[in-house]
């Protein structure tokens, strides 16, 4: 199976089953389910995603995961490694509610710059080379997706969270503080 595959059914099983046994005294709600889909967007889809892929592009089946891609093995793995675990590390951070806010937001804006770029390179591949190997392919929908749904949720999340905690909101809405 592929490794883009497994990630996506991991993420969206994940959140599912997040928010059925969720016990917030909000779940449910349409601001708890973005607040949970933008955490593990972050979290699982560039956090975990980001530190595996950076661990297979530094180590020993580096070779491997260059042929999947339809490429030599080469230095790019070492700096596309580096950068993958960075960012998946930060996305990993975020699972701790004191690094969210500010730490969510720039996780999402560098994964958004990093994964748009290795989106539209595979693209390229794809289209320019004829490059149809299946993790080349394969990794298109996850580099624009993940960060695009993680940045629209995040934001989601936060204008409901501002709008129930809003003077004037209704008495009975107790203010919560948002994670995502």
């Amino acid at each position: 199976m592929s490794f883009f595959l497994f990630m996506w059914i991991v993420l969206l099983g994940g959140l599912a089953l997040h928010v059925t046994f969720d016990r917030s005294p909000l779940r449910r709600t349409g601001a708890r389910v973005l607040e949970l889909t933008a955490l593990w967007f972050v979290v699982v889809g560039l956090g975990v995603n980001g530190v595996l892929a950076g661990l297979v592009h530094l180590g020993p089946g580096a070779p491997a995961a260059a042929e999947s891609i339809g490429w030599s093995p080469s230095p790019f793995q070492w700096e596309n490694g580096g950068s993958d675990l960075a960012v998946g590390l930060a996305g990993l951070a975020v699972a701790r509610r004191r690094f969210r806010g500010g730490w969510m937001s720039a996780v999402i804006a560098v994964a958004f710059v990093q994964l748009w770029l290795d989106g539209i390179q595979h693209v390229t591949q794809w289209l320019l080379h004829g490059n149809t190997a299946p993790d080349n392919v394969g990794a298109i929908p996850t580099c624009f997706l993940v960060p695009a749904i993680a940045a629209v949720t995040t934001w989601a999340a936060r204008r409901a969270a501002a709008r129930r905690t809003a003077p004037g909101a209704h008495e009975s809405a107790a203010p919560t503080h948002v994670a995502a």
